[in-house]
């Protein structure tokens, strides 16, 4: 499983465990911003597509790699956010899918340099999608003829007058054309990025997505029907891990670990599917059990939940008595960057390290 604020663990989490196809799984998703792009326009897709990588990560890798490209990588005066660029379009990954939010987007396609980069990465990416006035960008770089399109209800008139072989909508937070997907306004970039995700990944990735956000989204009833329920990019033992998760959901643990274990019955080295057998253990009170499976999720792992995954390794080791085991991964753990140097006096997990002499060194240590 994902570990993105557990325990919250598996309901979080509909990320499948699935051997690499033979298409890279991780999609490169590039968020275009420039000076006084609207902040929401392209914060709400970054959160969804930020989110859903997790959740909907296969065999170890995520989803989405989200990034943020601007013309250079100077900070960019995004209406009184400063944002650091990760990339320049001089040195970006080719986007599998490219986002241009709203704002002054003349900022783009006014500028030659930026607006040939942009037309090519629209061009050669799977989806091109745009929040709010971001559809001039996509317009202008001739994707939006012969299409249905919307943008903000204040800049509707303008798309149609400017774009007049494109069948301009009123009223539709998005519309999706397969290559290009444009939405209304600010927030409305939310809910198309939720259909993005639900039509790559799966509904339940995207339910989950809007659940952790705790966004009220509810998928259009003449799309719903559409998506798949289980991840569709990914293998049978994708969707068997979401089983998992489904049976982990509904407090039935003792399936949920069993469908876990012919998991790694076929992979071993599933750090996904060690990750979700270790939460199901210790839900069932099997600590050392649990604990083992932590350990095993974390090894070899450099990913930012690492040091969580350690963390609860040495409070399941701490429960099942196994304090030198304990004291190993809260080692690792605080190596790896977790953050509460004062973990053993307030855990309860850990309360049986308190007053051993290693916790005052390692805590020492950690300092």
């Amino acid at each position: 499983m994902k570990f993105l604020l557990l325990p919250l663990a598996l309901g979080l989490a509909a990320g499948p465990c699935a051997a690499a196809p033979a298409k890279p799984y991780t999609r490169n998703v590039a968020i275009v911003i420039y000076q006084n792009a609207e902040p929401l326009d392209w914060t709400g897709p970054f959160e969804v597509y930020n989110d859903a990588a997790h959740m909907g990560s296969a065999n170890g890798q995520p989803a989405f790699n989200v990034y943020v490209v601007s013309k250079t990588k100077e900070t960019v005066d995004s209406q009184g956010m400063h944002v650091v660029p990760n990339y320049s379009i001089a040195d970006a990954p080719r986007p599998d899918i490219v986002l241009f939010p709203g704002g002054p987007s003349g900022n783009v396609y006014d500028d030659p340099e930026f607006f040939a980069w942009a037309k090519k990465a629209c061009d050669e990416a799977e989806i091109a999608q745009s929040v709010c006035t971001g559809a001039f960008v996509l317009g202008k770089a001739g994707l939006l003829d012969g299409l249905e399109v919307t943008t903000h209800y204040g800049s509707i008139d303008r798309l149609g007058e400017l774009y007049p072989k494109a069948a301009v909508k009123r009223g539709r937070r998005f519309v999706d054309n397969g290559h290009v997907v444009t939405t209304a306004g600010i927030s409305a970039g939310i809910d198309g990025s939720l259909h993005v995700v639900a039509r790559l990944l799966g509904r339940r990735v995207a339910d989950d997505v809007a659940r952790y956000m705790e966004y009220a989204w509810s998928p259009e009833a003449s799309l719903a029907d559409n998506y798949s329920y289980f991840n569709p990019s990914t293998d049978d033992l994708g969707r068997m891990a979401q089983s998992g998760d489904i049976q982990y959901a509904e407090k039935r643990y003792a399936e949920a670990a069993a469908t876990f274990q012919k998991i790694l019955a076929r992979d071993a080295a599933n750090r996904d599917a060690w990750g979700s057998l270790a939460w199901c253990m210790k839900q069932q009170g099997r600590h050392l059990e649990s604990a083992q499976a932590f350990a095993k999720s974390a090894a070899g792992s450099t990913d930012r939940h690492t040091a969580w995954t350690h963390y609860n390794a040495a409070g399941q080791f701490a429960l099942a008595g196994k304090k030198d085991d304990a004291f190993a991964e809260l080692k690792l753990a605080y190596a790896q960057g977790y953050p509460d140097r004062s973990a053993i006096d307030k855990d309860k997990d850990l309360a049986s390290l308190k007053d051993d002499p290693r916790a005052k060194t390692l805590t020492a240590a950690a300092d």
